[in-house]
């Protein structure tokens, strides 16, 4: 599953390098983000649930699952999907 994972994100890294397949690639790393959130999730419980848990285990959970909406927005913004959607918006009310 790592590696399915991991690929999924090296595709899409090399898709936004493609002008013609740049927005598929932002839109699919950012659905990739929020799919891989409840296994984020799931990872910090079980980190963080144990005894042994370190303070790096804690400091590390603690700004990523928060940073997950950034690497929503992020690919969208960086495609310029985003200002796109903004620009339509703002010339169908002229």
């Amino acid at each position: 599953m790592i590696f399915l994972t991991g690929l999924a994100e090296v595709s899409g890294a090399v898709a936004l390098l493609r002008p013609s397949l740049r927005g598929y690639a932002g839109v699919g790393l950012a659905l990739y983000a929020i799919c891989v959130f409840p296994a984020n999730v799931k990872h910090a419980m079980d980190a963080l649930g144990s005894a042994e848990a370190s303070l790096w285990q804690w400091l590390y959970h603690s700004l990523r699952l928060p940073f997950q909406p950034v690497l929503v927005w992020l690919p969208l913004f960086a495609t310029g999907l985003l200002m796109k959607e903004s620009a339509d918006r703002s010339s169908q009310g002229r």
